[in-house]
C-alpha cells in the first residue's frame, strides 16, 4: 500500500543498462505508479508499422535519440488525465530540449513532478549488463541472463513469448548510446540539481537488485 509520504509523480534516470527500467517496474507493481516509458511507445509504434513508427524505426536501429518533436506525439498519446494516475517517467527528459516538452505537459495536465531519481552506475557496469538483455516483443518485460533471468530460458514470464536481443544492444551501438548518455541525458540531471536540489535523490545502482530497491524506497520516503 502506498503512504502519504509516497511522491505522486516521478522521473527516473540511468544510463543505458543501469537497472532503471526494471526498478520502474517493481515500484509500479508495489506502488501503483504508471509508467510512462518513451522508448517503449517508440518500439510499439515500430512494431505497429503505422506513420508514426515509421518515422522513428531508422532512429533505434541506430540507437540515436528519437527528435523531440516525435516525442511529443507520442506523449500526447499516452498522457490523457495524470491527475487520476501515479506516473512515473523512465527515462524521459532524456535531452534539454525534452525538458521543455515535460514542462509544456505539466503546465497543459495540471500535475507536476513530485521526485527525480538517478540510478548510478559506471559506463563499464552499464555495457557488460546491456550485452546479456533481453526483451519479451509483446509485452514489453526486460529480463537479463545473469541480473535477472526469466523462469524458463529465453521465455517471457508473463506471456509465454520467446525473447529477443533488442537489435540497439550491439556492442557498437552500446557505445553509442553510452557516449549519446553522457553528451545529452547526464546535462537534463545536471540542469535539475541546479534548479531544484531539494527534489533530487541518487541511487547506487551498482548493488544487488535488492538493495538498490530497498535504498530506491528509502529515499523515496516510502514503507513497505
Amino acid at each position: 500500500m502506498v503512504t502519504a509520504a509516497a511522491p505522486m509523480h516521478l522521473v527516473m534516470f540511468g544510463r543505458p543498462g543501469s537497472g532503471k527500467s526494471s526498478l520502474a517496474e517493481h515500484l509500479g507493481a508495489e506502488f501503483g505508479y504508471q509508467l510512462i516509458r518513451t522508448g517503449e511507445m517508440l518500439r510499439e509504434a515500430v512494431r505497429r508499422g503505422d506513420f508514426l513508427g515509421a518515422r522513428v524505426e531508422n532512429h533505434l536501429a541506430r540507437g540515436d535519440l528519437v527528435p523531440d518533436e516525435l516525442i511529443f506525439e507520442l506523449l500526447e498519446i499516452n498522457l490523457k488525465s495524470p491527475q487520476k494516475a501515479r506516473l512515473l517517467f523512465d527515462g524521459f527528459p532524456r535531452t534539454l530540449g525534452q525538458v521543455e516538452l515535460l514542462d509544456r505537459f505539466e503546465k497543459k495536465l495540471g500535475f507536476a513532478i513530485d521526485c527525480f531519481v538517478d540510478v548510478v552506475v559506471t559506463r563499464e557496469d552499464s555495457v557488460a549488463r546491456m550485452t546479456g538483455r533481453r526483451v519479451c516483443p509483446t509485452c514489453g518485460a526486460t529480463y537479463h541472463l545473469l541480473a535477472k533471468p526469466p523462469r524458463l530460458p529465453e521465455t517471457c514470464d508473463i506471456d509465454g513469448s520467446h525473447l529477443e536481443k533488442r537489435k540497439d544492444d550491439t556492442m557498437e551501438v552500446v557505445s553509442f548510446r553510452q557516449k549519446i548518455y553522457e553528451e545529452q541525458t547526464q546535462p537534463v540531471i545536471n540542469h535539475y540539481l541546479a534548479v531544484s536540489p531539494e527534489i533530487c535523490r541518487s541511487v547506487d545502482g551498482g548493488q544487488s537488485v535488492d538493495a538498490v530497491y530497498a535504498e530506491t524506497c528509502r529515499v523515496l520516503g516510502v514503507r513497505r
